[in-house]
């Protein structure tokens, strides 16, 4: 056992007990013999009592004394230390000590209503505290920024107003690598040859937080390597840290919902003992917890378990929007609460030209086209014109034109041309009216690859026509516009059959790209692009005269995405969400120079100057980032440029480590010990400052019985 004292320099409260001595030798009175016979009878009566109030003086005396020297005692907060084994083996003399504090997006887990960072704060104070004024000191925050700790110092008061001023951030922390960096730091300058090497880690022991499979850390003395003396703090107080959150989140257009309906899978986890009922799941559109609420369901979560919550929404018009999703706020708010960033599909209007115009609605060329396109879940608005009509249609007021079947454009290709190479969609399909010399003359700079001519593969009707017919073999599934079709629903394409088609002559190398063709290899569907603006050539009808294709499945939802491609709406598509903490790249669009993002709820952060084209962000923190880029002479948000940024599933993930997993890895009892745990400490503690104020307010009743008793 030994004797210690949290607050030393407060024992010159002491001297406080020599003021009842010198009190009574300052003002004791010695009385002048004056003989007088006639009272020597009152004195002989006094000395029969003097030797009773003797006593009680004595006592008085003792108790003044020992209540100053009690309350000096015990604000300097003496303790009795039993050694163990482990404070045994320490090193004797002074040591010098990183601090490692942990401040991941876990430390804001709440627990008795209080946020884990402040004990974890308050622990490392305390560490600070009792160090004596021989041990110089160093603290790195571990907040996923990747800082580095100086070389332990004598300036405790900077280290103190350090850990003081930490607060949780949003970022995931590596605790091996900071408890690595806290060991380097007691390698480098003169305190690596000090007898004593102690790293202190206040945490929350959170699994996820921890590399065990790394090699522990070692501090580089002049003596040779060391395994330093770690302390481990556990914020928690060995309780466990139940929580529930939302893990994963993913949204996809849904057809089934309507032209701009979305299907969204929230993933929950359960990391408590119990099972949770009847959780409130809320979808808003907009990026806020303001925004309005569009969707309201309930999930229920198993114990240690996860749960998909499917739901449809309908946004109300087209372009950038963002999701919030959210579930009641718990002891960790972190992972309550997700934003996703969606690209509604906006309005196409499109221009039908028929070519073969026919009052029996089935045998039109359009029909089955305008069918396809004009269907309820449908982002395309077509308007369709017979070939007689075109003369009296602007281009320029759609974004993509379908020529079917169309035998020549009386006078307005070069219209056409100049719509195409403006940024407009052509769609091309054959037929009988198409002649492959007179078309290719009109529209030959155009087409992705000159007009052959037609080949038959099968006569319609005839026996065994059906097993004749050409069929889709090579498909382009990485193309936008046949994506779709990749695993079960390429057999909407391969049931296809074709009788009749153009065969195509050889255009320039790299013009063109086949994205269908047939089983003899002609090509079946061919893109090109033209100034600004895309091209399809399907060398088939898209009636069913040369091919029953309008009739399968797969026609209806090629054609929409044709033409979603052709108008560039495909390619509005939000990437995927980043992780906070992870670096992304901003990409300007044309004409554009990025000048700064906006964090949700912070302030707009500049970006470097540099030359226009992409140019990495690390997002710090989850929800909708803005990014502002200067365009025509203006600065503006550009709604198309925002991206969501998810929580760091590390961080959610509030399982423990089991501590003796911990202190093996750092060494063993030896070398580590976990101070929340009575039986890994290396040093038992009886706070004596307690009984010493109750003593002293004992002693406080005493003098206060004794003055009376006395008067």
């Amino acid at each position: 056992m030994q004797l210690a004292f949290l607050n030393p320099p407060l024992l010159w409260g002491l001297a406080a007990a020599a003021i009842p001595l010198a009190v009574h030798l300052l003002f004791r009175r010695r009385p002048r013999p004056t003989p007088f016979p006639a009272i020597d009878f009152l004195l002989r009566a006094r000395r029969e009592t003097e030797r009773r109030l003797r006593l009680r003086k004595v006592l008085l005396f003792l108790a003044r004394t020992a209540l100053l020297g009690g309350a000096a005692l015990a604000l300097a907060r003496p303790e009795l230390r039993r050694t163990g084994a482990a404070a045994a083996a320490a090193p004797r003399g002074p040591a010098a000590t990183a601090i490692v504090l942990d401040a991941s997006a876990s430390m804001s887990y709440r627990l008795r209503g209080r946020p884990l960072l402040d004990t974890a704060r308050a622990d490392a104070l305390e560490a600070l505290a009792a160090l004596g004024g021989d041990e110089p000191a160093a603290a790195l925050l571990c907040d996923g920024r990747g800082g580095r700790a100086e070389p332990p110092g004598f300036d405790k008061a900077a280290v103190r107003r350090l850990l003081e001023e930490a607060s949780p951030g949003f970022l995931h922390a590596d605790l091996t690598e900071c408890v690595g960096a806290a060991a380097r730091a007691l390698s480098g300058g003169a305190t690596a040859a000090l007898a004593g090497q102690r790293i202190v880690v206040a945490t929350d022991l959170a699994a996820s937080g921890w590399r065990l499979d790394a090699a522990a850390p070692v501090v580089q003395t002049p003596r040779g390597p060391l395994r330093p003396e770690v302390s481990i703090l556990d914020a928690a107080r060995g309780a466990a840290l139940p929580d529930l959150g939302i893990v994963d989140a993913q949204v996809e257009p849904d057809p089934a919902v309507g032209p701009r309906g979305h299907r969204v899978v929230a993933v929950l986890a359960n990391r408590g003992p119990t099972r949770a009922e009847d959780v409130p799941l809320v979808l808003r559109l907009g990026a806020t917890a303001q925004a309005p609420a569009a969707v309201r369901a309930y999930a229920s979560v198993p114990a240690g378990g996860t749960l998909r919550k499917q739901l449809a929404v309908s946004f109300p018009s087209g372009g950038p929007a963002a999701l919030h999703l959210s579930i009641p706020a718990d002891a960790l708010e972190y992972d309550d609460s997700r934003v996703q960033a969606v690209q509604v599909p906006r309005e196409v209007r499109a221009l039908i030209v028929d070519g073969a115009a026919s009052p029996v609605r089935h045998r039109d060329e359009a029909f089955f086209a305008e069918a396809a396109l004009a269907s309820p879940a449908s982002p395309v608005r077509p308007t369709v014109v017979d070939a007689e009509s075109l003369d009296r249609v602007r281009f320029e007021d759609f974004e993509v034109v379908l020529l079917l079947n169309v035998r020549t454009l009386g006078g307005k290709a070069a219209e056409l041309a100049a719509f195409v190479e403006k940024g407009g969609g052509l769609f091309v399909s054959a037929g009988d009216n198409v002649d492959p010399d007179a078309t290719g003359a009109e529209l030959g700079a155009l087409l992705p690859r000159p007009l052959h001519v037609v080949k038959t593969a099968a006569e319609r009707g005839r026996p065994g026509a059906g097993e004749q017919a050409a069929r889709f073999a090579g498909m382009d599934l990485a193309h936008p516009a046949l994506s779709i079709f990749e695993g079960a629903a390429r057999e909407g394409l391969e049931g296809v059959r074709t009788w009749r088609y153009l065969l195509l002559r050889p255009g320039k190398k790299g013009d063109d790209r086949v994205l269908l063709s047939f089983d003899d290899g002609a090509p079946a569907l061919v893109e090109a692009r033209r100034g600004r603006g895309r091209v399809l050539l399907f060398t088939s009808t898209v009636d069913r005269e040369w091919s029953d294709w309008p009739i399968r499945t797969s026609f209806l939802p090629a054609m929409q995405r044709f033409a979603a491609w052709l108008a560039g709406a495909l390619e509005e598509r939000r990437d995927a969400p980043s992780v906070v903490g992870a670096p992304r790249s901003l990409a300007p669009g044309d004409g554009q120079r990025l000048l700064a993002v906006v964090p949700p709820g912070g302030r707009e952060r500049r970006l470097e100057a540099r030359a226009p084209g992409p140019q990495p962000v690390v997002p710090d923190r989850p929800g909708l980032w803005q990014v502002r880029v200067a365009e025509g002479g203006r600065e503006r948000l550009d709604p198309r440029l925002a991206f969501a940024v998810v929580p760091d599933p590390r961080e959610a993930d509030t399982t423990r480590l089991d501590p003796r997993e911990l202190t093996a890895w750092f060494g063993g009892e030896s070398h580590a010990r976990l101070a929340a745990d009575a039986s890994a400490r290396g040093e038992r503690q009886v706070p004596l400052w307690s009984v010493l104020l109750a003593a002293a307010v004992a002693l406080f009743l005493a003098e206060g019985a004794l003055v009376a008793a006395r008067s």
